[in-house]
């Protein structure tokens, strides 16, 4: 249960949910930093605002202009009437245009140029330096290049500004430190060209709260192409800053909102992989796919930190898909490989499954059958294929039937495979096979009306008993008929799903096994079912699942609750268990339980009385696995005996001889070497044995011969004076083979008479004498003879004679077949195996 336990705490460590884990580690982490950098610019450039800008205004400016110096000298006052919120250089055009405002801003304290014309310029630059820079004079600022970031060469937002990078006055504009800026469209940001501001084509209100972005311009160019005219990258940046001032910041989102969709979209398409296949799982992932990029765009147009890492949680995806579909592929064709191995080597254990063997296995399985049932010197199974009336002929024991049969045009139609009249009907043939004596009994085999084939029970023996039997034939024909009936629909079934699916693969063969191992299951509850005695199956954990009728009925009699069976005469696990079986035996009794059934490889058997007398045999089921072995089940039964009938009082049956004792021929000399050394040990008395004359084959029961001899040699020994122990001798004489036992009088202190009675009555000897009664019984039982006599005065002698066993004389010979010993020497001994 432990162990159960354990598996069920870690039956999430499957190599589909670990990949689901790793795929959101992977997002979580974000392993592909360019790709990802790449991806949200792009994201960002995706989302760009179309609606005009008013943050910034593209102020451009022919290279002409800037060699004359119209930037220098007309920007600060343009910026100063037009009260604009600065102006942001971009190169080249800030080494034409900051010399003066720019640098002087920059040596004053970050003050811009005042000036609001162009004559005074000089003396408002003079005023700036001398008295400090003006409260309301407009920034102007160059833009450092590398304040820029680039994805894919556009402008996507600004990193952050070092102290030397004019820090105050960039924020002063509203540059400040952007990853990504969902910028505004290239088009939607105005533009003019500093020709038209400086002449007074365009008022200097234009500028009214802009940030002025001045850059290098094709001159002549219409008004509605300035915008296009500008030298990059001043339209990127001048989009990128008109969409950071419009609130168009964005940074990258939390580690856990990619790992959280990852986990989200693999569960879904493990579930749906689960539930509905391989197909819906990939669709299921295509609809993840999309619903990422969906949430993407909705998400980044509205929060600031909303740009996910879609690389790296695409990679993440991917390896949560590959675990779910791959890897599990990977497991259930292993375990479908497994499986199909396993009912493979099955195969031979199979019952119901008669469509899956080959023809060239059933038919001849098929005329076995009809042999066993039907008396016959040869019996012949024809095949009638389906649209056919061309019968194909097997035959067991002969390799194939063809060859038999004279009858040439084997129509179904036709004599003899039916009556004159064209109805198949069982009858005798005396010309159908190719020896013309031997007579054939032709059975039709008819299943609900079609015919499936035809069974010929062919030689003499086949004849007479149709003669005398005729419905023998008729009942072994209904049967083998609905057998084939059984095949044929099995097969034409499994045809027609396979051609459904398109082909074979180790899924069917696992599903056909599984529908076999049901069949045979089913079987199993039906032989249970039908059982003369009471049987009993118990899995491992003690729970009673098969419970035979018998059986039940014995244990309600017990007052054992047992539950109603299901169809297959199985129980659910828990509702019976083995230790109320054992307990319905004696209650009280501690060596009736479980523990004595493990401890016992053959299991025990327990006496019943009531209701009627039986024997309960319990026994474990073991499997062996690699050196070792556990109990898989316990199998039990319950065995009626039938009560003989009561004997006498004064009646004493005589004992029932061990089968595993037969007659043989033995040595009586080493039987009874055995018996005096094991009695002198037993004793501590000397047992004298005389020497043995004689080869001493006798011919009896060997084992029961031994032990009664040491039995009584050890009583005689025990109970002799000292010094006066038995005298063993064994000789070989006219009568047969002789076993003497000298001074059996002192050994039992009892005279000649009254030993007589033992020789009379030796299943009923006296008290004391039990061991001479059994010695001659097992003397009587071995065909020889026993006898008491006294020596005058020197004791009494037994006497026992056996038959003579006469060996066989083995000589072996060389290849050539001459003796390998002289012609005139001949080995004496036992024959060896023929």
């Amino acid at each position: 249960m432990t162990a159960q336990a354990e598996a069920a705490r870690f039956g999430w460590l499957r190599p589909d949910v670990l990949s689901i884990a790793a795929g959101a580690l992977i997002a979580a982490v974000a392993p592909l930093d360019r790709l990802d950098y790449v991806a949200r610019g792009l994201t960002a450039s995706a989302l760009a605002d179309a609606a005009p800008s008013a943050q910034v205004l593209l102020v451009t400016a022919s290279p002409e202009a800037l060699r004359d110096g119209l930037c220098e000298r007309s920007l600060p006052g343009l910026l100063e009437r037009g009260r604009a919120r600065g102006a942001l250089l971009i190169p080249p055009a800030d080494a034409f245009c900051g010399g003066a405002a720019a640098g002087a801003a920059s040596s004053a304290g970050h003050a811009a140029s005042a000036a609001g014309h162009a004559a005074s310029a000089a003396s408002a630059a003079g005023a700036a330096s001398a008295a400090g820079p003006a409260a309301n004079a407009s920034p102007v600022v160059r833009m450092p290049p590398a304040l820029l970031r680039l994805s894919a060469g556009e402008v996507v937002g600004f990193f952050p500004p070092a102290a030397e990078e004019r820090a105050p006055e960039l924020g002063a504009l509203g540059v400040s430190a952007a990853p990504w800026v969902i910028k505004k469209a290239p088009q939607s940001v105005p533009a003019v060209s500093l020709r038209d501001l400086a002449d007074g084509q365009v008022p200097a209100s234009a500028l009214e709260g802009r940030v002025a972005v001045v850059a290098v311009g094709a001159g002549g160019v219409a008004p509605q192409a300035v915008a296009t005219s500008a030298l990059p990258p001043a339209k990127g940046v001048a989009a990128v800053l008109g969409g950071l001032l419009d609130g168009g910041r964005r940074a990258a989102a939390p580690a856990w909102v990619p790992a959280l969709f990852v986990l989200l979209a693999g569960g879904l398409v493990r579930l749906v992989r689960r539930r509905y296949g391989i197909l819906v799982a990939t669709a299921a992932l295509f609809l993840s796919v999309f619903a990422l990029a969906m949430g993407q765009g909705a998400l980044a147009a509205r929060a600031e930190a909303s740009l996910i890492a879609l690389p790296s949680t695409l990679f993440g995806l991917a390896v949560a898909f590959t675990g779910v579909m791959i890897l599990r592929g990977l497991v259930a064709q292993r375990s479908v490989d497994r499986a199909a191995e396993l009912i493979q080597r099955a195969a031979l254990f199979r019952m119901q499954g008669v469509h899956t063997l080959p023809d060239e296995e059933f038919w001849p399985r098929v005329a076995r059958l009809a042999e066993q049932a039907h008396p016959a010197d040869l019996v012949l199974v024809a095949e009638l294929p389906a649209g056919s009336w061309h019968l194909r002929f097997w035959n067991d024991r002969q390799g194939g039937g063809e060859s038999l049969v004279a009858e040439l045009r084997r129509d179904v139609r036709r004599p003899p495979y039916s009556s004159e009249q064209g109805v198949p009907a069982i009858r005798l043939s005396r010309r159908f096979l190719a020896k013309q004596d031997m007579p054939a009994v032709v059975v039709p085999l008819i299943a609900f009306g079609e015919i499936e084939g035809y069974v010929f029970f062919c030689g003499p023996v086949a004849e007479q008993t149709f003669s005398r039997e005729p419905e023998r034939a008729e009942h072994v024909g209904r049967e083998l008929a609905l057998l084939l009936r059984r095949k044929r629909l099995a097969r034409t079934a499994q045809g027609g799903a396979g051609e459904a699916r398109g082909g074979g693969s180790p899924e069917d063969d696992l599903v056909e096994g599984a529908r076999v191992a049901l069949d045979d299951l089913q079987l199993f509850g039906s032989m249970l079912r039908s059982a003369p005695v009471g049987l009993l199956y118990a899995d491992a954990f003690g729970d009673v699942r098969f419970v035979a009728p018998e059986f039940a009925k014995w244990l309600r009699a017990r007052d054992v609750t047992v539950p109603a069976e299901s169809a297959s005469a199985a129980l659910p696990p828990g509702s019976l268990t083995l230790g109320d079986v054992l307990g319905a035996t004696s209650a009280s009794d501690a060596a009736v339980s479980l523990s004595s059934v493990m401890a016992s490889d053959d299991g025990i058997e327990l006496s019943v009385s009531a209701p009627e007398p039986a024997v309960l045999s319990v026994r474990p089921l073991r499997r062996e696995s690699d050196g070792s072995s556990w109990i898989a089940g316990y199998v039990a039964a319950l065995i009626p005996v039938q009560q003989a009938a009561p004997a006498s009082a004064n009646v004493r049956p005589l004992a029932v001889r061990d089968a595993a004792d037969p007659l043989c021929a033995f040595q009586l000399g080493d039987v009874v070497a055995d018996a005096v050394a094991s009695a002198a040990r037993a004793t501590g008395r000397a047992v004298r044995l005389e020497p043995i004359r004689g080869a001493t084959h006798a011919l009896g029961h060997r084992g029961e011969l031994g032990q009664v001899l040491e039995a009584f040699l050890t009583d005689v020994a025990g109970r002799g004076l000292p010094g006066h122990g038995p005298v063993v001798s064994v000789r070989e004489a006219a009568q047969g083979v002789q076993l003497s036992i000298l001074d059996v009088g002192f050994g039992l202190g009892l005279p000649e008479s009254a030993l007589q009675r033992v020789l009379t009555a030796p299943g009923a000897a006296p008290a004391g004498l039990e061991p001479l009664g059994r010695l001659i019984l097992a003397v009587e039982d071995s065909h020889g003879h026993a006898e008491l006599k006294t020596n005058d005065g020197w004791g009494i002698t037994l006497t026992v004679t056996l038959l003579r066993a006469h060996p066989r004389a083995f000589v072996p010979a060389h290849e050539g077949g001459k003796p390998a010993a002289q012609q005139n020497v001949i080995a004496i001994g036992r024959a060896g195996p023929k």
